[in-house]
């Protein structure tokens, strides 16, 4: 990574809301639990919007009676109260059939709207990154194309502006899951609200071969070497003023 551009290194960027679009339940904590907590910890409002609930991540071994989705939701609220998460909004798209489509689109424009965040965190769509869930990709791109310019624009989804919606306009988004990182948060310092936030997705444990914690102190470590943090999570910066 000798060509590597650093755009921001150390706190998150200053906000007062921060909107989180992930695909799945436990898709904030991993991807962003570090930033999120700092955040919170300066005074910044964080929601999360979950596409889906996660209803095909069922274990093997799996002999829980409650429906599943019931277990994935709940595992995200307690998560995002761990954080200190304002709340989480559930679209329940079926897990694994996540398309970038004109009503998903519709829909995630009018969540930015109604929270009216200053930054979006979401899945970088067009990540080189071959071994990817393609509803990461699909959501990424719903996401980034609601921010820019559905959301701005009155004309895009009038319907909403008729509700009490009114457009506006979000100024970055921070792209999780990117091959092409120059925003390292320093996530050191909050490192174990991390891991007690992902040890609240209990039925995913399986999901982390060696374990939760040395799964993700390693990957925080690799992100965090290009900007020589100890331990980061890292996104790329879009401009979206």
């Amino acid at each position: 990574m000798s060509d590597l551009q650093l755009r921001h290194v150390g706190t998150p960027p200053a906000a007062q809301r921060v909107l989180v679009i992930g695909a799945h339940p436990d898709d904030p904590e991993f991807f962003c639990a570090g930033a999120i907590a700092r955040w919170i910890a300066a005074g910044t409002i964080v929601h999360y919007v979950v596409v889906t609930s996660g209803d095909k991540g069922i274990p093997e071994d799996w002999t829980d009676p409650r429906p599943f989705v019931t277990v994935r939701e709940n595992e995200q609220l307690a998560a995002a109260e761990e954080l200190g998460v304002q709340g989480v909004t559930f679209l329940r798209l079926p897990d694994g059939e996540v398309f970038d489509t004109l009503d998903l689109r519709a829909q995630l424009t009018g969540e930015i709207r109604r929270f009216r965040p200053d930054i979006v965190l979401t899945h970088d769509p067009l990540t080189r990154l071959y071994r990817q869930h393609p509803d990461h990709r699909a959501v990424g791109a719903a996401a980034l194309a609601a921010a820019f310019p559905a959301s701005r624009l009155a004309t895009f989804f009038p319907e909403q502006r008729e509700a009490g919606l009114e457009p506006h306009t979000v100024r970055v988004a921070l792209l999780f899951g990117t091959d092409r990182p120059d925003t390292f948060i320093d996530i050191a310092p909050v490192f174990e609200r991390k891991l007690a936030a992902l040890r609240r997705h209990t039925s995913q444990a399986s999901a982390f071969p060696g374990g939760l914690e040395t799964r993700v102190r390693m990957r925080a470590r690799e992100a965090g070497a290009p900007a020589g943090l100890e331990l980061a999570e890292a996104f790329l910066w879009v401009d979206l003023e």
